[in-house]
């Protein structure tokens, strides 16, 4: 065989190697949210992609004969990689035009993976390493191993069955994400020694509200015992180090430039703060999906520069402010999908930064008082959950979310409270949106007191019975407003007098028959959803309009305001609305039919004089028009007396031009008698 055959050969092969790579990394991008990018795999296709760019900016070449046959080796941006989609805020830090050198590898059961490794190239900048074998298999990759990729900055180990075995630190990594996969550390690992400075509790002054009554002679908003703490036995530092290398529990220190982490589906069990000790560049830590019960005192203290914190899809069943303590850079935390069962003034420390807190899919039934005194600056909250209702109310005059004094968004989903009553959201004066679900019977006067600022308040599907006419008092910037799928059988007049600003209205689902005939009168209403009730149709619905009930709201349009050669100046989103027949209200007393259908072919309501004229052959052909009605009002004038009979004008004289010209004659004629009588009568008084 030849030299060029044998190429040919080799050339055939790692193409056949390369199509089944791109095939599989297609379905692991369904799973993992990868994306579809262009591979560059040999030597004609990069000539052809580095021709098809721009001349000023050709792509950087890729010495693809370094790249192993198991991988397929391509420049991509780093904002289209998978772990920096996950940070979405992250993103916009790195520029667009920046191109990292990216290797995806496929790890077997039957390969070498030390060779596969050692054969990457040098300067490699992203890996990241799939494993398609069974479960059952293990294959093993040490962090030493990787450590002669030292301009490698992000690193990606996916799949079931692989463990990532750490037995020294790479400090060269930025970005970490392992999902479905063993994480534990080798015993010869070096961990920290001064236990004692990591846990120390001088350096985190923290008072409960509940002490403040000793310190400062301060009534709390509530007060709360707690039971007697059980110390267990005190283990010696050898003892301790012992039972970590049982666990072999996974520590990063020496991870210096670490920035982004995230340890998904691992099958975590449990942390400790030697898990990140020493990582001071970190700023983003995802633990979800993992098997966490609890959260050791100051778990957190190798990494106090941590501004998002995801501990969802875990089996955390209580939490102590000692757990989170020292993250006081923190702005988002989610703890969705938890066990946790109520709130207290002890659950948070302090987090004067956060903005965002997800605790959805919790059971929580119960917040007390002061639970969210320490993260004031807040901006959204979700909380709620399938399994429990959470009860609102208030407690000794004192709400659930009284110092949110900056909270914009609260969503809470199965709620249950007899009366929403004044008080339940008292301190929310900067929210601008706010969703209920669950049950709820009535909603009282004022109870959205001091909340000026809501633009959006959404009660769909809370079962509410009835509204009070003055519910919606203050709400003088609501714009949008949804009532539906609840069981109101009327609406109070004067519930929107003080919503001038109200451009949507949803009341489709409940049992309405009948609205006020002020409710078209909104100034700057553009939807009004009233479809799905069983109204009883009638003249006094004549008022309703077509162009807002048959419409909803679809995609925000970009408009800009361009200046004189076309180039746009200042832009911004505004809301663009749909036309949907389907959503036309429906008359109950009427078999169903439409209400515009009723109102116009069966009802007759406010239907249009159409005026004739009596065409006189002859004697008003060719005349204009003008001429016609004179000829008319002439001829009006002068009735036959003696011989016109006095009875009731037939229904198809109603609408010519003589009956309307005696109608206003007799009106002015009565109208004149009545004004002379009422002289009369004045000057007999």
């Amino acid at each position: 065989m030849t030299r060029g055959a044998t190429v040919r050969c080799k050339m055939s092969k790692s193409k056949i190697i390369h199509t089944i790579i791109i095939i599989i990394l297609t379905i692991f991008s369904y799973g993992f949210g990868m994306p579809q990018q262009e591979l560059l795999y040999d030597t004609e296709s990069l000539e052809q992609y580095s021709q098809s760019q721009p001349e000023p900016e050709p792509e950087p070449e890729l010495d693809v004969f370094n790249c192993p046959t198991n991988c397929v080796c391509q420049y991509d941006a780093f904002k289209e990689l998978p772990i920096a989609r996950w940070v979405n805020h992250m993103i916009d830090s790195y520029d667009d035009e920046l191109h990292t050198k990216l290797a995806t590898c496929l790890l077997q059961d039957n390969n070498d993976t030390l060779g596969l490794l050692s054969s990457l190239p040098m300067d490699l900048q992203a890996l990241i390493l799939l494993h398609t074998g069974s479960s059952d298999s293990q294959v093993m990759v040490n962090t030493s191993s990787l450590k002669p990729l030292n301009q490698l900055t992000t690193l990606e180990i996916r799949g079931q069955g692989a463990t990532l075995i750490i037995d020294e630190p790479l400090e060269f990594l930025q970005h970490a994400n392992f999902e479905q996969i063993q994480v534990q550390a080798s015993e010869r690992l070096q961990r920290a020694i001064n236990i004692q400075t990591k846990l120390s509790n001088d350096n985190y002054n923290y008072t409960l509200a509940s002490d403040l009554n000793a310190t400062k002679n301060y009534e709390p908003k509530s007060k709360l015992q707690f039971e007697e703490v059980i110390l267990e036995e005190i283990l010696s530092y050898e003892q301790h180090m012992q039972k970590l290398k049982l666990t072999r529990m996974p520590t990063f220190k020496g991870w210096t430039r670490l920035e982004v982490l995230r340890i998904q589906d691992c099958h975590l069990e449990e942390i400790h703060w030697q898990t990140f000790d020493g990582l001071q560049q970190l700023t983003h830590l995802s633990l979800e999906r993992n098997n966490i019960v609890d959260l050791p005192p100051f778990a957190f203290a190798g990494a106090l520069h941590l501004k998002s914190l995801s501990l969802a899809h875990n089996f955390i069943d209580g939490m102590h402010y000692l757990g989170l303590a020292g993250l006081l850079e923190l702005e988002n935390l989610n703890l969705a999908d938890n066990l946790l069962e109520f709130l207290n003034e002890a659950s948070f420390p302090p987090f004067p930064k956060l903005k965002k807190i997800d605790l959805r899919k919790n059971p929580v039934r119960n917040i007390y008082p002061a639970t969210f005194w320490v993260m004031n600056n807040t901006r959204e909250l979700q909380m709620g959950s399938n399994v429990a209702a959470l009860e609102l109310g208030t407690m000794n005059s004192y709400g659930q979310f009284d110092s949110l004094h900056k909270l914009r968004t609260l969503s809470l989903s199965n709620v249950t409270a007899g009366n929403l009553e004044q008080g339940v959201f008292k301190g929310l004066n900067s929210l601008e949106t706010l969703m209920l679900r669950g049950s709820i019977k009535s909603i009282q006067f004022d109870t959205f007191a001091g909340m000026g600022q809501l633009r959006e308040l959404d009660l769909s599907e809370c079962g509410i019975l009835e509204l009070s006419m003055d519910a919606l008092m203050g709400l003088q910037r609501l714009e949008i407003l949804k009532l539906a799928h609840n069981n109101l059988t009327n609406i109070p007049p004067g519930l929107l007098d003080d919503q001038q600003q109200l451009e949507e209205v949803h009341l489709q689902g409940n049992q309405l028959k009948t609205l006020p005939k002020s409710f078209f009168y909104q100034p700057r209403l553009r939807v009004a959803r009233l479809d799905l009730n069983p109204w009883q149709c009638s003249c006094d619905m004549s008022t309703w309009l077509q162009r807002l009930t048959n419409r909803i709201r679809g995609p925000s349009v970009e408009t800009c305001v361009k200046d004189i050669n076309g180039d746009p100046i200042a832009c911004r989103h505004v809301p663009s609305f749909e036309v949907d027949k389907s959503l036309v209200p429906r008359c109950a007393n009427y078999n169903g039919r439409s209400v515009y259908y009723v109102l116009r072919r069966q009802l007759h309501c406010d239907a249009m004089l159409i005026l004739k004229t009596r065409s006189r052959m002859g004697k008003t052909r060719g005349l204009p028009h003008w001429r016609k009605l004179e000829m008319q009002q002439q001829g009006h004038a002068k009735p036959n007396r003696t011989t016109r009979r006095q009875h009731k004008p037939r229904k198809s004289q109603r609408n010519n031009l003589d009956f309307v010209l005696k109608q206003q004659q007799q009106h002015q004629m009565r109208r004149s008698k009545e004004e002379s009588q009422s002289v009369e009568l004045s000057n007999e008084i």
